[in-house]
């Protein structure tokens, strides 16, 4: 299960090799389209607002289209205070947030619906991957970063065979508004969705509010909503996995949700053998795919989505999204080549793909 960084504003502790890098734009960039994209710029210069700040561990942007600049900065500030409450009850990271609660106590009877809500639907993630997606991954996450921590590799496979006898998707229990996990020791990250979730949250806020157009980038997961006052959508660049400075190619979407997992987001090995997207079902690094770019109807579903391909890997994981309906995907294997469904290869401009 992949994990995206950590939902989590406070800065994260490095290997004292100092092996973990961070992409610094984690997989996706927003450019503006061209056009009668690019001529809609013009005309509405003023009206385009973009504020970037820390949230959830990652740099988040929002852009949105408004008729008035002031109420369009107002509603920048209420779309990061919802991240921010999200991020609260959410993170596996904060102390005294539900999730934590979750896993310090194992049940929680007063679970907020927002993670009641996520915890189904990661639930019906792992029914559908056969258990690629799985949020009880979590002692698996925390020993990989507590072994990067101190010896700056992996950890022992005596340890992860151990750790791996507390994942288990189907020992989750949701009834209403309480959560138990079925054996002690049991943790739940909810980092390889709530990312996407938050950033759909905050952009319905922002369209609530009178925002012709949104789009919120947050480290690789893109939440875009709007009418049709850009007809073009928005263009994505994708960041090749092995040249942080360099790009893919290009990507049009609009109404959707985009995601990108991948290797070198945070890695815990030089060659990013290892890293932090772990497969739930054998404790270890998938060895076939570096990187993985989903587009749904929600960035909340490519979130879950990107995250199961890259543990299934290039075959699997595109008979997967070729299964679902309006569900698109490039995934770049570790020898670099790059894979993707028909309707993603229709979209894309600027580099050579196998279609399937």
């Amino acid at each position: 299960m992949a994990e995206h960084p950590n939902l989590d504003s406070g800065p994260r502790p490095r290997t004292r090799r100092q092996v973990l890098k961070m992409a610094a734009v984690g997989g996706l960039a927003a450019t503006i389209g061209g056009g009668a994209a690019a001529g809609l710029w013009r005309m509405s210069r003023t009206r385009r607002l973009t504020t970037t700040r820390t949230q959830m561990g990652t740099r988040v942007t929002v852009t949105l289209i408004h008729s008035d600049g002031g109420e369009a900065r107002t509603l920048v500030t209420a779309a990061f205070d919802e991240m921010e409450r999200l991020e609260a009850i959410l993170s596996r990271h904060r102390e005294g947030t539900s999730v934590d609660r979750l896993n310090r106590d194992g049940i929680l009877h007063d679970a907020p619906p927002e993670l009641t809500h996520l915890l189904a639907e990661s639930i019906r993630y792992s029914e559908l991957t056969g258990g690629a997606f799985d949020s009880t991954v979590a002692p698996l996450v925390r020993l990989y970063e507590a072994a990067a921590m101190h010896t700056g590799g992996p950890p022992r496979d005596s340890e992860i065979d151990e750790a791996l006898l507390l994942v288990d998707y189907r020992e989750l229990h949701v009834d209403g508004n309480t959560v138990a996990l079925g054996r002690p020791g049991m943790a739940v990250t909810l980092d390889g969705i709530a990312k996407g979730y938050i950033a759909d949250r905050a952009a319905q806020i922002l369209l609530n509010g009178g925002a012709e157009q949104v789009m919120i980038e947050a480290g690789g997961d893109v939440a875009s909503i709007g009418g049709d006052s850009r007809p073009e959508g928005w263009q994505l660049g994708i960041q090749d996995p092995r040249d942080p400075g360099a790009l893919l190619g290009l990507i049009r979407t609009d109404n959707e949700g985009v995601a990108t997992s991948g290797d070198y987001m945070q890695a815990f090995s030089a060659d990013l053998s290892v890293h932090h997207i772990v497969d739930p079902r054998t404790g270890r690094s998938p060895g076939h795919t570096s990187g993985v770019t989903v587009i749904a109807p929600t960035a909340t579903e490519a979130d879950a989505l990107s995250t199961s391909v890259f543990v299934l890997g290039p075959v699997t994981g595109i008979e997967l999204l070729n299964r679902l309906e309006g569900r698109e995907g490039l995934v770049v294997t570790k020898d670099q080549r790059k894979i993707t469904t028909p309707g993603f290869a229709r979209r894309y401009s600027g580099m050579s793909v196998t279609r399937t």
